[in-house]
């Protein structure tokens, strides 16, 4: 069984100017937590949706990870911040289709974050408007991710609504302990960093 220590690492980032802080301070924490990881360039597309932006990098570093087999793999933002102590030992569970590392509050049209119980380590999760932190476990769920993204550009959407909106009926889980990661833009930490006890359905 794998555990989240032995991750492999795909981290976005644009190759804007603008964006090279962001690149220097995600490398600067990725180097302290000490797991194998890679930059996926989002090169500039004038004219493009950033939407359709946002679903074609999670994309690429999808792909990215099945021509190399890197896997499992754990696809983050480079606006991430750590909220506590990696849980490096945490058993990776196989049946997930994805595991969210990192949650949101935003409501994405299917109601109200819920989370309940699946076993000893994980929630299930229910309407999570949340991109940022996302454990790939398997090849299997790196195709439905990819289709899933695909769809998403296919109809200019933002793939974390598709999620949501998948979430009815496909097994996503979160570790118990919390999210693992949260968002440190200014309109994404107040619904990234929270205690999630308020939104346990027992």
């Amino acid at each position: 069984m794998s555990k989240l220590s032995d991750l492999h690492i795909h981290y976005i980032n644009s190759e804007k100017p603008s964006f090279n802080d962001k690149r220097k301070l995600m490398e600067e924490k990725l180097i302290k937590l000490g797991l194998p990881y890679q930059r996926v360039a989002v090169p500039v597309q004038d004219g493009t949706a950033t939407v359709n932006i946002v679903s074609g990098a999670h994309r690429r570093a999808t792909q990215f990870a099945i021509d190399t087999n890197k896997f499992p793999l754990l696809i983050l933002e480079d606006d991430v911040e750590l909220l506590h102590d990696f849980p490096f030992d945490l058993e990776i569970n196989k049946d997930a289709k994805l595991i969210y590392l990192g949650l949101s509050l935003h409501d994405a049209g299917q109601g109200r974050l819920e989370l309940t119980s699946h076993d000893d380590e994980y929630y299930r999760v229910k309407n999570s408007l949340a991109a940022h932190a996302i454990l790939i476990p398997t090849p299997d769920s790196a195709e439905y991710y990819i289709d899933l993204c695909d769809r998403s550009i296919d109809i200019t959407n933002w793939h974390d609504k598709e999620l949501a909106h998948d979430s009815q009926r496909e097994l996503f889980l979160t570790p118990k302990k919390g999210p693992v990661f949260f968002q440190t833009d200014g309109h994404t930490r107040p619904v990234t960093n929270f205690d999630i006890k308020d939104f346990v359905i027992e």
